[in-house]
This record gives C-alpha cells, sequence and structure tokens, in this order.
C-alpha cells in the first residue's frame, strides 16, 4: 500500500488538465461528473488530490463561508470521490480521504458507487440510485416494465403524444420552474442559470440529450435531459405540467429512450433516487437499485457550530 506521503494536493492553478481529463476517461470507475470541463461549471476553481502522474485523482469541489473553507456537493453532480486507472489504488480511498488538507473544516461530500470509505472520523450515510443496463433488445426491457408503465405508456398514446427530438432545453426548465420547481424554496435563479450554463457545455461537449412529449397542438407538456459520456447515460434533469401527469407523458419520455438505445452498452443511472417515490418510479423500469456514500466531517469551531445551528 502507498503512503498517503504520495498523494499531493494541488491548487486549481496547478493541475494540468488534460492529464486529468486522460485520467477520467481511462478510469475504471470514470464518470463525466468528474471531468475537468464539468467541475469547472459546478465548482469553478476546484482542487485536487492526485498520485503519480494523474493515476488516480480525487476533485477538492470547495467553497468559502465567512473566514473557513469546506468542500460541498456541487448542484448537478451526484457521485465524485476517487478515480482510479489502475486496480492498485482501489483501496486507496480511506488515504486519499486522510489527505484532504486540514483547512478545509468541514466536509460533506458523495463518493461515487466503487468508493467504500471505513474511516472513524467520517460520518457515512448511504445513498441509493437506480441504474438499468440497456445491453439487451428493446422488447426484452419493456417486458421488465411494470404494469402501471405499461399504461402510462398507453394512456401517452391515446392522447395523440409524439416525442420531440432535440427539445430545447430551456422549455424542459420552464416546465420544471413553473410546476414542481414553485414548492422548491432552495431552487434559485443561480440554480436554473448553472443548470442552462452546464447544458450549454454539455451540448459543446457531444453529450447531450433532450427529449420531450408534445401534444398535437405542438405544446410540449414533459421533457428530460440527458447526459451521455461513453458507456454511462444519466438522466440529469426533466419537467412536466399537470396535464403531462394525468397522461404519463414522462413514462413515454423515459420510454423512447431506452427505446432508442437498447441493444447498447449503455448504462442508464436514473439518478435522484433517494426521494421513495422516485426511486419507486424508476424502478418500474426494469433498473436495480446501487449505493454510493455520503461522507461527513466537521472540525468547525465550536463558535462557527454554534452560529450555524441559529
Amino acid at each position: 500500500m502507498m503512503s498517503t506521503k504520495a498523494i499531493k494536493y494541488l491548487k486549481h492553478t496547478e493541475i494540468i488538465k488534460d492529464a486529468w481529463d486522460k485520467c477520467i476517461t481511462d478510469s475504471i470507475n470514470r464518470n463525466v461528473y468528474a471531468l475537468s470541463w464539468y467541475l469547472d461549471v459546478v465548482s469553478p476553481g476546484w482542487d485536487a488530490l492526485i498520485i503519480g502522474n494523474y493515476e488516480a485523482v480525487m476533485p477538492l469541489t470547495h467553497r468559502k463561508k465567512i473566514t473557513f473553507s469546506y468542500l460541498a456537493q456541487p448542484l448537478f453532480t451526484q457521485q465524485l470521490g476517487v478515480f482510479y486507472t489502475k486496480l492498485d489504488y482501489m483501496n486507496m480511498v480511506n488515504d486519499f480521504l486522510e489527505a484532504i488538507p486540514n483547512k478545509f473544516k468541514l466536509i460533506e461530500i458523495n463518493l461515487n458507487i466503487f468508493n467504500i470509505p471505513a474511516l472513524a472520523a467520517f460520518q457515512n450515510t448511504t445513498l441509493i440510485t437506480c441504474h438499468l443496463e440497456l445491453q439487451k433488445p428493446y422488447e426484452k426491457l419493456r417486458n421488465a416494465y411494470s404494469e402501471q408503465i405499461i399504461r402510462n405508456i398507453k394512456k401517452s398514446q391515446k392522447a395523440g403524444l409524439t416525442i420531440d427530438i432535440n427539445t430545447d432545453v430551456k422549455t424542459i426548465i420552464e416546465l420544471f420552474k413553473h410546476n414542481k420547481g414553485k414548492a422548491l424554496k432552495n431552487f434559485n435563479k443561480r440554480n436554473y442559470h448553472l443548470l442552462i450554463t452546464l447544458t450549454e457545455v454539455l451540448r459543446k461537449q457531444n453529450c447531450l440529450y433532450s427529449i420531450g412529449a408534445k401534444k398535437p397542438d405542438g405544446h410540449v407538456i414533459a421533457g428530460a435531459i440527458f447526459i451521455i459520456f461513453k458507456d454511462i447515460a444519466i438522466f440529469l434533469f426533466s419537467g412536466n405540467n399537470a396535464e403531462a401527469k394525468s397522461c404519463g407523458a414522462m413514462s413515454f419520455v423515459i420510454d423512447y429512450f431506452i427505446q432508442q438505445h437498447a441493444n447498447t452498452n449503455l448504462l442508464l443511472d436514473f439518478e435522484g433516487s433517494n426521494n421513495e417515490n422516485l426511486a419507486r418510479f424508476y424502478l418500474s423500469f426494469g433498473s436495480t437499485k446501487v449505493t454510493y456514500h455520503a461522507i461527513h466531517k466537521n472540525n468547525l469551531p465550536a463558535i462557527i457550530n454554534w452560529v450555524k445551528r441559529k
């Protein structure tokens, strides 16, 4: 086992991004969230821990409040943690966690599904996502759908819905904003702006896939934004209205994505499955639960913790 001394801390300006992205792309546990251009959008100025010539890496997505720096999970980024190009580094997750500089007094981040933390200094919470492997013919994938999903698809077809290819992401965001978004007080203008910026970058990187369900009159009533990177597809964001819910339009949209990518090497990650109702919905497509870990460590001064609780 390598010593933690082999793990180097790099400030943002010291990171060689070409080498970083090669590491992420070549990683056994690669993930689009960890690519430099993705991190630059969701966590500007991020720092890093690396081993050797970028053979294993961990992004440090930091923020600052008052006088202290802390690590937080960026929005639109389900999992980060340690990424490695060799199995030799698979068991070094705890070494990386111990190597996080002491200047980060609060740590609240999500690791990826291949990272298993085991340090007493960190609180560890198990989270859930749902995965669906698409390496089967569409008919076999559809056979795994629940009866409710099949009913939803039929209702959408009966309502005359059709799929709108390359739906404008702003249309999907507006659907969310004026419906479910109204109930989310912590989802503000800055968050919507970040999402639009992220989708623009994803489009430039040829990783964006957006589709919608439209009525015969041309109005889009539901839509979804997917990220496709290498062999992983991520269900990043969706929006719909009351009319869409009444005719099962989101089931119709997701079914279309599955139909178009059946018999490929893609794995569809539904994200956001810690909500029991959402998890039930995603599992209804034949997906399976997969766990990952959120870690927490608080070394804030007592007075700061007292202020936080107020």
